[in-house]
């Protein structure tokens, strides 16, 4: 699977940036010291019999914006390895996922949602509880705006402006607006960064022009108020019970039974896979 977001390069952070880091080389060969003989491994007969279910994977972290990643590492950050990764787990196995079926990829939608109120009901407080909620609702919102390039298959979501932790009320996120005004000179710029050229003097240029052109200022300043994506109206799995994971995963079960649905597997390995990573 390729997954993209509609950001690419930080051309904010290149602006500080003086040489490029040379990357290192693969070099194959033998160890003269060594024997090289083929290595084997000895798998217990317990071992061999691990089932499937006792497996927990562990999930990417997500950068979706700056604002969104610092709430997420912040709100986290006391918490346990098993929350962080029972959090982190939605957003990859509900949200940002390779899936087609759009009844599919909304039932895991509502479903993420649901057990990212339970994190917040029983992990956490107060505004702290509130605002998790709010940025996992962000992530949730940018999943249905999903595309897939009929060619290369890229799957891209689109991301609303950023703006850095700390940055003056007036900034502007150039990456933002080069994609939106001139996606022909953000591929420029990105080709530049990619390959050593001159993109400097193009990222200069465009800001000059951003800084005149007020019309673009002003559908920026429009965007960066409106949310981005679309969460559904309705939820089939908002009224399980939080007061304890196993009623929780229960009752998630049972409404899982009578949703109608045809990829009931699906949704039940999902809310299974979320109850281990926080036993």
């Amino acid at each position: 699977m390729k997954v993209q977001s509609s950001t690419q390069f930080d051309f904010n952070a290149y602006i500080h940036s003086k040489q490029r880091v040379v990357q290192p080389s693969l070099v194959t060969g033998t160890i003269p010291e060594l024997s090289h003989n083929t290595d084997t491994v000895e798998i217990s007969s317990a071992s061999r019999q691990l089932a499937s279910s006792d497996i927990v994977n562990q999930s990417a972290t997500y950068f979706g914006t700056v604002q969104i990643n610092e709430s997420l590492e912040r709100l986290l950050k006391d918490q346990s390895s098993e929350v962080k990764e029972a959090v982190y787990g939605i957003i990859q196995s509900n949200f940002i996922t390779d899936l087609t079926g759009e009844e599919d990829r909304a039932a895991l939608l509502e479903l993420g949602l649901t057990q990212a109120k339970y994190i917040a009901d029983n992990h956490l407080k107060g505004d702290q509880a509130a605002e998790f909620m709010n940025t996992i609702r962000q992530i949730g919102a940018i999943s249905t705006t999903r595309t897939v390039d009929p060619d290369t298959k890229l799957i891209q979501y689109a991301t609303p402006p950023q703006r850095p932790v700390g940055a003056p009320d007036d900034y502007i996120d150039l990456n933002y607006m080069m994609q939106k005004f001139e996606p022909q000179t953000s591929g420029k710029l990105q080709d530049a960064i990619a390959n050593g050229g001159d993109w400097n003097s193009i990222l200069q240029s465009f800001a000059k022009k951003v800084s005149t052109n007020q019309d673009w200022l002003k559908a920026y300043r429009e965007d960066e108020a409106k949310s981005v994506g679309n969460l559904p109206a309705q939820n089939r799995f908002e009224k399980a019970s939080t007061t304890s994971l196993t009623s929780f995963v229960n009752e998630i079960k049972d409404i899982i039974t009578h949703t109608g649905l045809a990829n009931t597997k699906l949704l039940t390995d999902n809310i299974e896979a979320f109850m281990r990573k926080l036993q």
